[in-house]
């Protein structure tokens, strides 16, 4: 399930960047995103558990901003990502998350900030910095706004974990899922040319090719792929699944190459390998798996 999770997230990049080519706006296919995934979600636990749409007014508050931030800002950000840069390049970028997640843990939750860390966020950055060329060419085979949203999508993707974890024993992961998922919808939703949308798919030689695309960052790259990574983890708990995200960018790489022909230098492979390998490393605890 995990795998099958990781490879939904890794195609997203491609219907992203097909649907930019078709002159759809970021804030709109984030916002397909989102309602998509939010009225399957509405479905899921109208059949399944009924009690996650209970909630307060403050937990509805909570749930609002949540989605603001961690969904309708994140995931356009992600999307200008892939528009303007290589979709490998877009991928590591959000992919360096944990470097952020570390932060936010020491400033918020005072928890520890190890030699360990430390090397290994060095380490992240310096391959992040690989990735984005800035060693051989200055960077300046890129666009660097794509660059700086790629980064800063990093930041909002590590908020999806560090907002929940504020509201931890308040609110169910489940309505901040789904409450999250609809106000994101709703707030991208007053951005976005629904019949501009329309007159792009009708006037467009591929119509059905462009809904496909929608459907398939809806469904399966958001909703089927939160889903399964959200289920595995009643069988193989959370570390395992968190590693196993490491095959996101890998997998985003050769769907890219296959699809777009995008190739990266041997340099900008080390560099993701090396963020790649940084990000496992934060998530194993080396201590526990010598005692075991």
């Amino acid at each position: 399930m995990m795998v099958i999770a990781t490879f939904f997230w890794s195609i997203m990049a491609i219907n992203s960047r097909y649907l930019s080519m078709y002159n759809l706006p970021s804030t709109s296919i984030s916002f397909f995103r989102c309602f998509t995934a939010a009225v399957l979600l509405t479905l899921t636990y109208l059949i399944k558990d009924r009690s996650v749409f209970k909630i307060g007014i403050k937990g509805l508050i909570f749930c609002i901003v949540y989605g603001a931030i961690s969904y309708a800002f994140g995931l356009t950000l992600y999307s200008l990502s892939v528009e303007r840069v290589p979709i490998a390049v877009a991928t590591v970028l959000m992919f360096s998350n944990p470097i952020w997640v570390t932060i936010f843990n020491y400033f918020l939750f005072k928890e520890g900030f190890s030699t360990k860390k430390a090397i290994l966020i060095t380490t992240c950055i310096i391959g992040c910095l690989m990735v984005i060329d800035i060693f051989e060419n200055g960077s300046s085979n890129l666009d660097m706004w794509g660059v700086i949203f790629g980064a800063f999508n990093g930041l909002t993707f590590a908020l999806q974990i560090i907002i929940p974890k504020m509201a931890k024993n308040k609110y169910s992961k489940d309505s901040m899922l789904l409450y999250g998922f609809w106000s994101a919808a709703i707030i991208l939703g007053i951005f976005v040319d629904f019949p501009g949308i329309k007159n792009s798919i009708i006037n467009s030689n591929s119509p059905w090719f462009i809904v496909l695309n929608i459907l398939c960052v809806g469904v399966f790259s958001t909703y089927v792929a939160s889903s399964l990574y959200l289920k595995c983890t009643d069988y193989i708990g959370t570390s395992l699944p968190s590693m196993m995200v490491a095959l996101e960018p890998i997998f985003a790489s050769f769907m890219a190459f296959l699809v777009f022909q995008e190739a990266i230098s041997p340099m900008q492979v080390l560099g993701a390998v090396i963020v790649i390998l940084s990000v496992i490393s934060l998530e194993i605890n080396f201590k526990k798996r010598v005692k075991a």
